[in-house]
């Protein structure tokens, strides 16, 4: 891998976290019209977090925007000092909290890994004979 494709992959990376934390803020906004809607935004958050680790072509591209979706989740899941809280705890609220978690850890099991995590080669590499 050379320079250019490093900054290429660290460039997409980035994309995909914002795409990720974007995802969470207009959920968060959206999931209080009704139950409906949070289980649809859990499916909508499934298929993005899959379709990034297709695109980057591993796990690691599902797994950096369901990062950033839960990291911005759970920033807008605290209440603030005055009081507010946008993402609520009610029923609509925790669907979207734990099916969007749910959806994250789904998208990154079901998403093929490149490399192997144990050895770092890739699952396609000839074994070594002995």
């Amino acid at each position: 891998m050379n320079r250019s494709d490093s900054v290429l992959r660290g460039a997409l990376y980035g994309l995909l976290a914002l795409g990720g934390a974007l995802l969470a803020l207009v959920g968060s906004f959206s999931f209080g019209y009704s139950l409906m809607i949070a289980a649809a935004l859990c499916v909508l958050n499934l298929a993005a977090f899959r379709a990034a680790g297709w695109a980057a072509g591993g796990r690691t591209g599902a797994l950096v925007p369901a990062a950033a979706w839960l990291t911005t989740a759970g920033v807008l899941s605290m209440p603030r000092s005055e009081g507010d809280v946008i993402i609520t705890s009610g029923a609509g609220g925790m669907l979207f909290l734990f099916g969007g978690s749910a959806a994250a850890l789904l998208a990154a099991a079901l998403t093929p890994a490149t490399r192997s995590w144990l050895t770092g080669l890739p699952h396609d590499a000839p074994a070594r004979s002995r």
